[in-house]
């Protein structure tokens, strides 16, 4: 993984609504969701032949804290649909969790 400002590798619409977005999310959550924050988006070529290991209903891997396996890289999708689907239900429970307190 590199670290890298995303505006320099993100189309400028996208990184002009990355940037739109995330503050309107923190403001939501009270100011609670960038403080620790940390954005992170692997690219993989194709459906993963190993499954990354996560809880049923916490979709957080067992052996690493905060780590969230999604999408195809993860072994969890077959295609775009069903990773952003993936993705969808991953981001709910991450939500569910640090609304909680976590």
């Amino acid at each position: 993984m590199t670290a890298c400002d995303l505006r320099a590798v993100l189309p400028p619409v996208v990184a002009a609504a990355v940037a739109h977005g995330l503050p309107q999310m923190d403001r939501r959550w009270h100011g609670k969701f960038l403080a620790d924050a940390v954005l992170v988006g692997p690219e993989a070529r194709g459906s993963s032949p190993v499954r990354i290991d996560r809880g049923t209903d916490t979709r957080e891997s067992p052996g690493v804290a905060g780590l969230f396996p999604v999408g195809e890289g993860a072994g969890y999708a077959g295609g775009i649909v069903s990773a952003a689907v993936d993705g969808l239900r991953t981001a709910r429970a991450i939500a569910v969790k640090y609304a909680r307190g976590g």
